[in-house]
């Protein structure tokens, strides 16, 4: 494997992970890679989305006792009806002036089903406290939800909960990203539009990395952007929940992953405004009472938790541009600075 930092780092930025598997940031910090790899169901309706997750949930509770991670959206408050009354269930709430509360909303489905609900409640401490035992299990900076998540499960694990489940993966198998799937992309804008930080602000040394988005341009020269996320965002987006688990020693559990759309999407109904269109006919079914519910991020206040961070910087990042980003944008950098500073020392390539 080779040690390069310079294109880890950019890596890191542009994807959210190492993109390459056979590089790392330096010769002692072997990187982590997480691969999904278990049979998928094709889901074409309703019903059988309900009776494949239903099959999967009740799979998981054979294996000892379990737990849901419930937030406010659709895809969690479905599990939420097919566990037994009194299952636990934790919402994470971040404690900052500008933190999205969804704990009202989970709780309303926790209720309705006869659950147990606690609330995990995030402090920046614990990122300070937690971000680097992450990062150096990893190999490499981590996404902010890894923290929230692996304070969650040690909180399951303290209970004695052996599993916690997640609604990871339905966005994207189902069409979630709507921002993402609301036009067509050439190479060059979606390239750009995906990159979650533009590397050429914030790094010494920026490199455009285009590996992982090329396999997926179309003969008319268009992205195609579901497969690109359900070929590549899929093993990375389940990677950042499985590390916060293994690291507090308890099983993750996403029953959506391991179904797969057995049609091809359709676009003109996510452009139209009905977004996860299957996931949203059966959240129906099930709550026929409730409205459904508004497509809400992750709960991670970083403009206000790094709204003062200006360093101290590692000579491979540039303060110039800092003030400019958004919270989320301003953590990555922060995160791979952290990452550099502490574990990764001066070597760049």
């Amino acid at each position: 494997m080779k040690s390069d930092l310079l294109f880890c780092a950019n890596s890191y930025l542009t994807y959210r992970a190492i993109v390459d598997h056979d590089r790392q940031f330096a010769d002692h910090l072997p990187p982590w890679f997480y691969h999904h790899d278990v049979p998928r169901t094709p889901i074409n309706t309703p019903q059988e989305l309900d009776r494949h997750l239903r099959s999967a949930v009740n799979a998981a509770l054979k294996d000892g006792p379990v737990a849901l991670m419930l937030s406010s959206g659709m895809d969690s408050a479905i599990l939420a009806s097919y566990l037994p009354e009194g299952t636990q269930t934790y919402t994470l709430h971040c404690q900052a002036d500008s933190g999205i509360d969804e704990t009202g909303a989970a709780k309303v489905y926790a209720n309705r089903n006869g659950l147990k609900h606690t609330v995990v409640d995030v402090y920046w401490s614990d990122y300070e406290a937690f971000a680097g035992k992450l990062m150096q299990r990893k190999g490499c900076p981590i996404h902010s939800i890894e923290v929230q998540v692996y304070k969650a499960a040690l909180q399951a694990k303290k209970d004695g909960i052996r599993t916690l489940i997640f609604g990871e993966t339905a966005d994207i198998i189902y069409g979630g990203h709507s921002k993402l799937l609301a036009r067509d992309w050439d190479l060059e804008a979606f390239s750009r539009r995906f990159a979650f930080v533009d590397t050429e602000k914030v790094l010494r040394h920026p490199q455009r990395i285009l590996e992982p988005i090329l396999p997926y341009v179309q003969p008319d020269g268009n992205v195609d952007v579901f497969g690109f996320l359900n070929g590549f965002e899929y093993d990375v987006s389940l990677g950042f929940y499985n590390n916060a688990c293994r690291l507090a020693e308890i099983n993750f559990f996403a029953p959506y992953s391991s179904s797969v759309l057995g049609h091809p999407l359709d676009l003109a109904r996510i452009r139209s405004g009905e977004g996860k269109y299957v996931i949203r006919q059966l959240f129906q079914q099930i709550y026929p009472d409730l409205p459904i519910p508004e497509k809400t991020p992750l709960p991670r206040p970083m403009a206000q938790w790094l709204k003062d961070w200006t360093g101290p910087l590692h000579p491979e990042v540039l303060p110039d541009h800092l003030a400019e980003l958004t919270g989320d944008q301003k953590w990555y950098v922060y995160a791979l600075n952290q990452f550099l500073l502490e574990f990764a020392g001066e070597d760049r390539t």
